[in-house]
């Protein structure tokens, strides 16, 4: 009996707790019920446009960027599209099968691509990736067009993303086709940080035009591909900015500026064109010692770098005498050493030239006769010397729509740092500073009448073919001085050149009025056994009809040359030839003279290759000249005054000897040096004017000639 009561409990146990389970689950069922009916009558609406929120997405379409293009319609900026090449290696994209099938093939040919990695080591990458299903292994970036059309036809590749798992990212970099031209003035921006110099900065706005937008539905694996929509936005490319670099002056004026910084292995340097009338910058350049001993374009120091300018800041003492009226350029002064307030000024010339004229002074640039005048004229109210300064503008930025513009320092008689060799030394360009391209402007104005332009970098801002803005000179000062002061320093300054110390520039077949500077950088520092010096030549040509001014700044210059007439005035005279040669074509200098009939018939031909020589002479309608046809001449000249006749000789090509390449055109000179297995390093333009491996002497497979162009 107690046994049968006992089974009946446990009976009765076990349908309690299959009623509980049933219950509970007949409550859970209710429960889901329920929230259906919510989901379907009270949320449904709000969920669905969650749901459709995360399928959709709008997504930005980056207009492109506008080009920068010189003056003469170079271009000099341009976005071009680059390529990352990665893959998708998991399993459902591509199977085991197509992976095993494809992968040593696929390794072959990245490596036939890329033979700095074996085809072994892409195998094993991605394998590698494979065990761990990775979706977005890099292949490659920075791809070309032509490299990613050639990487799409390697085997897996060429089946597409979907089964092939090859993902293509494309996005815009920025190219400079002209290398270093003008590179710290072209400049760059990062979009992302919103950071950069130059053009690229200033007119950021005007190049990255408006963006676009457009409605894109996420599919399969993440990717989003677009959808047509009303509210489509088209982006609106970004504008042309016409610059007023001139390419071809540009290239010399670097050519040159580097050629000098080599020659004397200075530390850095600047040279500027500027259009007088206009204001506008034809070239700029500016180049810094690497740590390899390189030179690059790392810094504007043209327009950035504010020093102190040395003895082209004469030409401002000057004015400021000249305007005073008591002293004129007849008044004499002496040289040599003086003292002010116990300190002693010399001359760069020892002892001094005696008694000698303010113009003398200019002329020969003595420190001594200047600060002398100056003190004279304004030792008892030196305000009145830095007012005339302030008059000329010299104590305010230019304005300049790039970036970066160094303040200029003119201090007056209320700054702390004034003393009493303060003004004496300011009229010979120290205790104050101003950069290059204020420097230059001060000359421009003498060149330009008196009147003071801002220097402008860009002509124009075109959308197409069609001009949007365009950009007209802009005056900061109508007059500088006088019309008599303007006059008595423009014949000081072409006789620095005449007689004084820019001689070298005298024989320019165009007049050149300027003036020389040596300043002293380190001369603060006592005990300093070495002395640096900055040499700089600023100037403007021709002086009878201004039409370009130009300085050229050279720091720490070594090899013993530091004066501005035998460092700077070099590479100011190879960008005026340019310039005289290319851009004043019309201008008839001092030293041009008109031939009429007499005019030479003879093609301006120094060598070439024979068959070339006679086709030339043929359209010349010129007796034939008398050359071998498949050999390289070079023309010798006339045995006697009554031939007509050109006489040519063979050009020597001995093997393994360096021949003479002078003479030749660019074309011939690299074709013979290149057959002699030697690379080549060209500079300038033109006929090869220098080469740097002497003729005759023994030359090596892979050696390099540096050849000079003029």
């Amino acid at each position: 009996m107690e046994k049968g009561t006992g089974s009946e409990a446990k009976k009765n146990e076990t349908w309690w707790k299959v009623y509980l389970i049933y219950t509970l689950m007949l409550v859970f069922a209710a429960a889901i019920v329920i929230r259906t009916l919510v989901i379907i009558f009270v949320e449904g609406e709000d969920l669905l446009k969650i749901s459709h929120q995360q399928s959709l997405r709008y997504e930005q379409i980056q207009a492109v960027r506008g080009n920068i293009y010189s003056t003469d319609n170079v271009l000099l900026a341009a976005s071009v599209p680059v390529f990352t090449a990665r893959m998708d290696l998991h399993k459902s994209v591509v199977v085991a099968d197509t992976f095993r099938k494809y992968l040593r093939p696929l390794c072959d040919s990245l490596h036939a691509m890329y033979p700095e990695m074996s085809s072994a080591a892409f195998r094993k990458i991605l394998v590698q990736s494979r065990l761990k299903n990775k979706r977005n292994l890099l292949i490659k970036k920075d791809l070309t067009y032509a490299q990613l059309k050639r990487m799409k036809t390697f085997p897996l590749f060429k089946k597409g993303q979907f089964k092939g798992g090859f993902v293509v990212e494309e996005k815009e970099q920025r190219s400079r086709p002209n290398g270093v031209l003008a590179a710290r003035t072209i400049g760059y921006y990062n979009m992302e940080t919103q950071f950069g110099v130059g053009l690229e900065r200033s007119y950021n706005t005007e190049l990255a035009g408006i963006s676009g937008k457009r409605l894109t539905q996420r599919v399969a694996n993440g990717v989003w591909r677009p959808i047509y929509s009303h509210d489509e936005i088209e982006p609106e490319n970004g504008r042309d900015i016409i610059s007023t670099i001139h390419v071809r002056i540009q290239d010399v004026a670097q050519a040159a500026l580097r050629r000098c910084m080599e020659e004397n292995e200075a530390q850095h340097g600047c040279a500027i064109l500027m259009e007088v009338s206009t204001g506008r910058i034809t070239a700029i350049a500016n180049l810094m010692k690497q740590a390899d001993g390189t030179y690059d374009e790392s810094m504007n120091y043209a327009i950035g770098e504010s020093v102190e300018p040395g003895s082209t800041f004469k030409l401002a003492s000057v004015i400021a005498i000249l305007e005073d009226g008591r002293y004129d350029t007849s008044t004499m002064v002496p040289t040599g050493v003086m003292e002010f307030s116990n300190r002693k000024m010399v001359d760069s010339h020892r002892g001094g030239y005696g008694q000698i004229s303010l113009k003398s002074a200019f002329e020969k640039s003595s420190n001594v006769g200047i600060s002398y005048l100056v003190y004279e004229s304004f030792h008892s109210d030196p305000q009145k010397f830095v007012d005339y300064l302030y008059k000329m503008g010299l104590n305010t930025k230019l304005g300049l729509e790039i970036a970066g513009e160094g303040a200029p320092y003119i201090k007056s008689t209320s700054s702390k740092t004034w003393s009493k060799i303060s003004l004496p030394w300011m009229s010979i360009g120290y205790e104050l500073r101003l950069t290059p391209l204020q420097i230059l402007s001060l000359y421009n104005a003498v060149a330009n009448d008196g009147k003071l332009m801002k220097p402008q970098f860009v002509k124009e801002i075109k959308q197409g073919d069609k001009v949007v803005r365009e950009f007209q000179p802009v005056v900061l000062k109508d007059h500088i001085c006088s019309r008599s002061t303007l006059n008595k320093v423009k014949g000081l300054l072409e006789g620095v050149v005449e007689k004084g110390t820019a001689r070298s520039l005298s024989h320019s077949p165009y007049k050149v009025a300027g003036k020389t500077g040596t300043a002293q950088i380190n001369y603060a520092n006592r005990g300093v056994q070495k002395m640096s010096y900055r040499a700089s030549f600023v100037g403007y040509f021709p002086a009878d009809d201004p039409k370009y001014s130009c300085i050229v700044m050279i720091t720490n210059p070594q090899k013993n040359r530091r004066y501005g007439g035998e460092v700077a005035a070099p590479v100011f005279k190879e960008i005026g030839d340019k310039v005289y040669a290319t851009l004043l074509q019309n201008y008839k200098g001092k030293n041009v003279e008109i031939l009429g009939d007499s005019i030479q018939k003879t093609p301006l031909l120094a060598a070439g290759y024979g068959r070339d020589i006679q086709k030339i002479y043929r359209a010349f309608q010129l007796v034939d000249a008398q050359v071998e046809p498949t050999a390289f001449v070079r023309l010798s000249g006339r045995e006697s005054a009554k031939e007509e006749r050109e006489e040519f000789q063979t050009i020597s090509l001995v093997k393994d000897q360096m021949p003479n390449v002078c003479g030749l055109g660019l074309r011939d000179a690299v074709f013979i040096l290149e057959k002699y297995g030697l690379k080549v390093q060209i500079y300038g333009r033109g006929m090869v004017k220098k080469q740097s491996v002497p003729v005759g002497t023994p030359c090596v497979h892979g050696q390099t000639v540096i050849l000079e162009l003029a």
